[in-house]
């Protein structure tokens, strides 16, 4: 099997989502894409490599050697990760699918998180990557979020973007998360919010954060059963949103080991 290079040709800039495509960078995250039943279509990798990448792709899809230095003048930026391809991109789910999740045991304790009007693709990815390190059930992506399949999220996600369910919502999904039990609860600096450290949290819990230049809008608290901060310094005004997310994450979705 051949490949057309010119698919590869100046990826930095390209979009691929019109034509249901992504762009994936090295090894760990082609496989956990492989391994969460993404579909490949093409992979090049360094010529070092490619006997163990025909024999990973077992002639499902073309992996075609590039020497190095062709490799990066070919995709149009630094790249140092041996291995990059183009796969389909999967669907996004609604979010419907949680308010018919069943009442059990295991669900006592789950939590999502839920991004709004995030716009930075690294932050969009990694976050995802934090969310699945500290358990969340799935990601929301709320309005105006970066796409979670575009180059840099899937990089700085790790892959993860396939592993933890991401969801598609918006203002008028929230009310019935709500009226379905689910906790929503604001990261903000508003003045009322309580401090993370003597919040009690109720589950299940959407931890909901917002955009890092002006957060969440009134609307989207008004429908927030609670509000957490975090407490800082007095010369800090705030933390950077991946930062601030994992954090609360780091105390919410994480049951204490230690009393």
């Amino acid at each position: 099997m051949g490949v057309d290079l010119s698919l590869f040709a100046n990826l930095k800039d390209k979009d691929l989502s019109k034509e249901g495509c992504m762009v994936l960078e090295g090894r760990l995250v082609i496989e956990k894409a492989i391994q969460a039943g993404v579909q490949l279509e093409s992979l090049l990798c360094g010529e070092e490599a490619a006997d163990a990448w025909r024999a990973r792709a077992a002639g499902q899809y073309p992996v075609t050697p590039v020497p190095h230095d062709e490799l990066v003048a070919l995709l149009g930026y630094k790249f140092h990760h041996g291995a990059v391809a183009l796969a389909r991109r999967p669907t996004l789910a609604g979010i419907d699918a949680l308010q018919r999740m069943p009442e059990k045991p295991d669900n006592e304790k789950a939590a999502w998180l839920c991004l709004w009007e995030v716009t930075d693709p690294s932050n969009v990815g990694a976050l995802i990557r934090s969310a699945a390190g500290f358990g969340a059930k799935g990601v929301l992506l709320g309005p105006r979020c970066a796409d979670p399949y575009y180059r840099k999220a899937i990089r700085t996600s790790m892959g993860n973007c396939f592993t933890v369910p991401l969801y598609t919502c918006d203002k008028e999904d929230l009310q019935p998360l709500c009226d379905h039990g689910f906790a929503l609860t604001a990261a903000t600096l508003k003045p009322g919010a309580v401090p993370l450290r003597t919040f009690s949290p109720s589950y299940p819990l959407v931890l909901v954060v917002g955009n890092e230049g002006y957060g969440l809008p009134a609307s989207v608290l008004d429908l927030c059963a609670h509000e957490v901060k975090i407490p800082m310094a007095h010369d800090i005004d705030s933390f950077n949103v991946v930062v601030a997310a994992s954090i609360c994450m780091y105390a919410l979705f994480v049951p204490p080991t230690e009393p």
